[in-house]
């Protein structure tokens, strides 16, 4: 587990055939930005995806801290929802 970007970094360069990085790298860097800069859209399109939970699941990995964030937004009823609670 790597804790820099340039850490992940060689960590994904280990084991992505070298031919599949520029495709990867620009699927990566988006979607971080994305997480990163667009909470609130990044938190709906898990809330209405077809599978919320698993999504909410996974940018929670991300350090992306849904219980902050759906307050800030006003989405604490559909995480509690998506979440089965």
């Amino acid at each position: 587990k790597s804790t820099t970007p340039e850490g992940t970094r060689e960590q994904l360069e280990g084991w992505l055939p070298r031919e599949r990085w520029g495709e990867i790298n620009a699927l990566w860097v988006g979607f971080g930005q994305e997480v990163q800069q667009q909470k609130e859209k990044m938190l709906k399109k898990a809330l209405t995806c077809s599978s919320p939970l698993e999504a909410l699941a996974l940018i929670k990995k991300l350090r992306f801290d849904v219980s902050k964030e759906a307050k800030r937004y006003g989405l604490e009823d559909d995480v509690r929802k998506a979440m089965g609670s």
